[in-house]
Parts: structure tokens; C-alpha cells; sequence
């Protein structure tokens, strides 16, 4: 039965809101400190009592053996006897003092509102303090034995409590309405305070409902203050930002991608429509139809293979494939000498001191970012100024790869845009020459992958540097 209750009770708390778990919670622990704190009161304030009639009730037996001693003549029962007066001088309130002998019978008794019969006496052979009650009283009994000449006895003296226990019931009432009255405040305070922790989250959950309805332009309102749930909002917006970045990044692309693929699309199209009407019999018609729409195809087969290669630069997969880290000197010096060949009337030159030091990158990789570079170099050169120059090194702990050429060079204006998918500076041109805006965002990727940066630099008419900055292979 106790276990289905304490499962119920586990499963009613674990499905209350965060809202009610700190509330209850936070009452819940301070009530048990307070109550604690109290108890503790009460056990040290009653100990204290108890020392307190003990040292009262011990300098009392002192005071009548003392009395006793000094008498002159043999102590006897008589002698005793005649100390009653004495003994009513020194007796305090709520208190009575006995004085029996060795048989445990009484040869004088002094009471003030204590009655003899609560306690019987009782012969001891050594001190004794003890608590004992009648009925709801408590009283403390102290005995000390007594040994003068032939006289052997008992001193006794209960002291009643009931003063004591009064004042400390009262404390504990008072212990009690302040423990409900701090139980009540807690439960308020800790609504409070859930209420105000929970108050950004609250917002943050409400600017969900916003962006689900409205789109992805809301953003959480952020105090000016350096607390977890002020970061928590502001590291809610920075992520908003990038999705929405990056929704408009997808839709570019989709539109960029459309783009490109219904050019090529309508040329062939075109072609073919024109062969199906009149143009099959034709044989030059129909020869230069085929030759369009191949070489069409075959701008299209480059382009899914470059929109392939981008989707793996920008996959998680690709540190997967990292299996050798690229030597640059020698990378760059081969890639270079194959370029060479397929373009003798280039000049290419290497200025090559970054030696044996490699980078993380994979050697595959890293020749096809410079690939890319290169090619674009060619691509676009001035007839009257076909160099490239190529220069690599160490600096900040970092390996930088500079390719420099004297071509057309890029527009300013256009110079922060040629890294996005599809962007070409002169679209015409690189239609003619080929080029379909995706392998600098290729090298980009690639580059950024790795814990790299590239970086352009270029004047309209008089060329273009692009650096790489890779980090050294540890």
C-alpha cells in the first residue's frame, strides 16, 4: 500500500509543471531548514533548563550538608530534625527538600507547592540526578548521601518543572505558528521566484508560438543583464539567425540551381522540338542540333558533378575520408607542373617555403581547392598577361598558399559575393568559358572544413590573389 502511494506521489510531481516543481521544492527545503533550526532551538533551549535547575538544585545540597556539618554536637535524627526552619529559609518555590535516614524514612520534610507522596524516599549511597513525572508534571529529583558520626541519611530535593515547561510549551507554540507562517511565506516566495526564473523561458516558448505562425523574422525581447536566461535568449536569437541565413541560403540556392539547369534544359528542348518538326531531315541542321545539345548535356553532367562535390564539402562525412595530410610544397609543385602541360603558353612560377610542413587537410582535398584556383586563374587572364604565380609559407603557426594572377580582376563591389554558390561576376563570360559559379563555394567549404580561411584580393583590370590560411598538421 505505501508503495502505490509513493509511486503515486513520484508520478504526480514528475508531470507537475516546472513552474509547481520549484515552488513545492524550494517550500519543501525551506520549511525543513526552518524546522530544523527550531528543533534544534527547542532541544538546546530545554538542555539548558534542565543544567540550570541541576546547578540550582546542586548548590542547595550543598547549603544543607554545609548546615549539617557545622552543627557542633552529634548529628542525630533529633539534631535533623530541628533543621526544619533552616531548610524552609532556603527552599525556593515549587520545590521540596527531604532529609531521611538510612531505612529511607523521613525525619524532616520542607515543601512549597510539591507534595511528598509525588516521590517516595529513597536511600542512595551516592549523588543522583534523575527525571521523573507525575502525571503531566516533570520534576527533577536530586539525592546525596549523608554520613556524620553515627547519623547516615539521605538529602533529597525535587524541584518541579513546571515553570520551565510552560515557558518552553509557549516557545513551542510560538516555534510552531512561525513554522506555518514560514510556510506560507516560502510557498509565496518560491511562486514568486518560480514565476520570475521561469518568466524568459515563458518568453522564449512564446516567440516559438510566434515563429511558427509568423515565420522566422520573431525574436525573443532580451534584458540587459549577463544572467544564464539573458544568455539563454540571446543564444536563442543567434540560432534563429543562422536558420534563417540559412533557409534563405537553400532558397537562393533552389532558385540559383533551377536556374542553371533550365537553361541547358531549354536549349536541348529547343533543339530537339526544331529536329522533331523539319529539322531531322536536314543532315547540317541536324548535325549542329546534336552537336548543341550534347555539348548542352555535357554542361549539365559538370554541373550535377560540381552540386555533388559541394554537398560532400558541406557534409559531416567529410572528415571521414581525411586518411592523408596534405604535403602543400609538394602538392602545389605537382598540380603546377600538370597545368604546364595542358596550357604551354601560360607561365606559371612557384615560390614555394612552407618545405616538409604539412596541414590537416587531406592531400585530396587540398589539390582540389587548388585545382579550382588555378583554373580560375587561367580562365580568366588577359591575353597580353598569361602568369600565374604561386607562393606558400609559415606564419602564426599557420600554412598560407597564395595564388596571384594579372587578369580581369573583380569589381569591388562584387568582390564579397564570387565565394556564394552560382555568383559569377560576368555571367556572359563564364557561360562561354564554361564556369557555373560553384567551385570557389566548392574550395570555400573545403577550405572552412578544415580550420582554414581563403581570402581575396583584387583590382578590376589588373588581377586577383587569393590566400589560403590552413592550420599545421600536429
Amino acid at each position: 500500500m505505501m508503495k502505490r502511494i509513493w509511486i503515486f506521489i513520484a508520478s504526480f510531481l514528475h508531470n507537475l509543471p516546472i513552474k509547481w516543481k520549484l515552488t513545492l521544492w524550494s517550500t519543501f527545503l525551506l520549511f525543513v531548514l526552518f524546522a530544523s533550526y527550531n528543533l534544534l532551538q527547542y532541544v538546546v533551549l530545554d538542555h539548558w533548563t534542565v543544567n540550570y535547575e541541576e546547578q540550582q538544585g546542586s548548590r542547595q545540597l550543598q547549603e544543607v550538608q554545609a548546615y549539617l556539618t557545622d552543627k557542633k554536637e552529634n548529628l542525630s535524627a533529633q539534631t535533623v530534625a530541628e533543621s526544619e526552619e533552616f531548610l524552609s529559609s532556603i527552599n525556593d518555590r515549587h520545590q521540596l527538600i527531604r532529609i531521611s535516614d538510612d531505612k529511607g524514612h523521613p525525619i524532616v520534610t520542607v515543601s512549597n507547592e510539591v507534595e511528598p507522596d509525588w516521590i517516595p524516599p529513597e536511600h542512595v549511597n551516592s549523588r543522583q540526578y534523575t527525571i521523573k513525572h507525575h502525571h503531566e508534571d516533570r520534576l527533577l529529583v536530586m539525592r546525596q548521601p549523608i554520613q556524620l558520626g553515627t547519623f547516615s541519611g539521605t538529602i533529597e530535593i525535587i524541584r518541579s518543572m513546571d515553570m520551565f515547561d510552560k515557558f518552553i510549551d509557549k516557545v513551542f507554540i510560538v516555534m510552531i505558528s512561525a513554522g506555518v507562517g514560514g510556510l506560507l511565506l516560502s510557498f509565496f516566495g518560491g511562486r514568486i521566484i518560480a514565476n520570475q526564473l521561469l518568466s524568459n523561458l515563458q518568453t522564449i516558448t512564446d516567440t516559438m508560438h510566434r515563429i511558427r505562425t509568423n515565420g522566422l523574422m520573431e525574436r525573443v525581447p532580451v534584458r540587459n543583464n549577463r544572467d544564464e536566461l539573458a544568455k539563454l535568449g540571446r543564444l536563442f536569437n543567434e540560432l534563429m539567425d543562422d536558420v534563417e541565413e540559412s533557409f534563405l541560403q537553400q532558397k537562393q540556392f533552389v532558385e540559383d540551381a533551377s536556374h542553371e539547369l533550365r537553361t541547358p534544359l531549354t536549349i536541348v528542348h529547343g533543339h530537339l522540338s526544331m529536329l522533331n518538326r523539319w529539322g531531322k531531315h536536314n543532315p547540317e541542321v541536324l548535325q549542329k542540333s546534336l552537336q548543341s545539345s550534347l555539348k548542352e548535356i555535357e554542361r549539365l553532367n559538370s554541373l550535377v558533378a560540381e552540386l555533388l562535390e559541394l554537398s560532400r564539402a558541406e557534409s559531416e562525412q567529410t572528415h571521414s575520408v581525411a586518411i592523408e595530410a596534405a604535403d602543400v610544397d609538394s602538392i602545389t609543385e605537382r598540380v603546377t607542373k600538370n597545368f604546364e602541360v595542358l596550357y604551354p603558353n601560360f607561365m606559371f612560377e612557384c615560390l614555394l617555403e612552407a618545405g616538409d610542413t604539412r596541414t590537416s587537410m587531406p592531400a585530396r582535398y587540398f589539390e582540389q581547392v587548388l585545382v579550382i584556383l588555378i583554373d580560375n586563374a587561367v580562365k580568366y587572364a588577359k591575353e597580353e598577361e598569361k602568369q600565374v604565380i604561386l607562393r606558400s609559407g609559415i606564419t602564426n603557426g599557420h600554412i598560407f598558399i597564395r595564388v596571384e594572377d594579372k587578369g580581369l580582376g573583380i569589381p569591388q563591389a562584387e568582390l564579397p559575393y564570387v565565394l556564394n554558390r552560382f555568383y559569377r561576376v560576368d555571367k556572359a563570360r563564364s557561360r562561354k568559358q564554361g564556369g557555373n559559379g560553384l567551385g570557389l563555394a566548392i574550395a570555400k567549404r573545403l577550405i572552412e572544413k578544415y580550420g582554414g580561411r581563403i581570402m581575396l584580393e583584387s583590382q578590376e583590370g589588373e588581377g586577383t590573389v587569393v590566400t589560403l590560411l590552413l592550420p599545421v598538421n600536429q
